[in-house]
């Protein structure tokens, strides 16, 4: 079963408003190799932990359907008062679980995500659920590196005193995966590859990035220990 850090509305509410949307290329690149492999029309796509949506936006305009799932009702409550296309669907549910019948999914995709699933049963679901040549995409980014003309090294330490030190011992199992970068991810299919796209420069605020810190399912498992105000005092 998923591991379940993104429960409460407050959360999601701040999910949305802080964690960056994956970028268009990033569904160009993973709808063009689907196309490498598969010549039928393009009927549904799987989002499995979608949060509140920010990865599903990117395969709705070539889709006739894209159903989104993530375990957590508040997430999902969340992205159903935002602009999302019409022809996304938002369900709750598990990502070990997936709402599609069999051979029906062209794309099922996971980003930033795939790392708190249970993953043997989900990729047991995917081939369930995948049609021929259709294709299983995991996505993922790390944390940022600092650019600052005479401050960068001052940011860096800051951050990775929050991160490995104040709530490094708060998040669960899976967030190692992400620290390397999937690396250690073993995919049971036969034809696979993996790609490193690019980094992004992006300029952001003190404010925003504490906001960002706020989503970290690590930070808030530290607040429910210590309370809201510890979270706050460390920020």
């Amino acid at each position: 079963m998923s591991q379940r850090y993104f429960e409460s509305v407050t959360h999601a509410n701040v999910y949305a408003k802080f964690r960056p949307c994956p970028p268009k290329q990033l569904g160009n690149r993973i709808i063009n190799y689907l196309k490498e492999k598969y010549e039928g029309e393009l009927s549904l796509c799987l989002d499995a932990g979608c949060g509140n949506g920010q990865s599903s936006n990117l395969f709705s305009s070539d889709f006739k359907k894209v159903i989104a799932t993530d375990v957590s009702s508040a997430q999902v409550t969340v992205a159903k008062t935002m602009n999302h296309p019409s022809n996304i669907e938002f369900l709750v549910s598990p990502a070990e679980q997936i709402p599609a019948k069999e051979r029906s999914v062209q794309i099922v995709s996971a980003s930033q995500a795939c790392h708190w699933f249970d993953l043997p049963q989900f990729f047991k679901e995917t081939k369930r659920v995948l049609c021929s040549n259709g294709i299983v995409a995991l996505s993922g980014y790390t944390f940022p590196k600092f650019i600052h003309p005479t401050r960068e090294q001052d940011f860096q330490r800051a951050f990775d005193l929050l991160y490995y030190q104040r709530t490094g011992p708060y998040w669960g199992s899976g967030r190692e995966l992400v620290d390397n970068e999937y690396s250690n991810i073993v995919l049971p299919f036969e034809d696979f590859i993996r790609e490193e796209f690019w980094t992004e420069e992006t300029r952001t605020t003190i404010s925003e990035f504490v906001g960002y810190i706020t989503t970290w399912s690590g930070y808030q498992n530290y607040c429910k220990n210590h309370g809201a105000q510890a979270g706050e005092n460390f920020n």
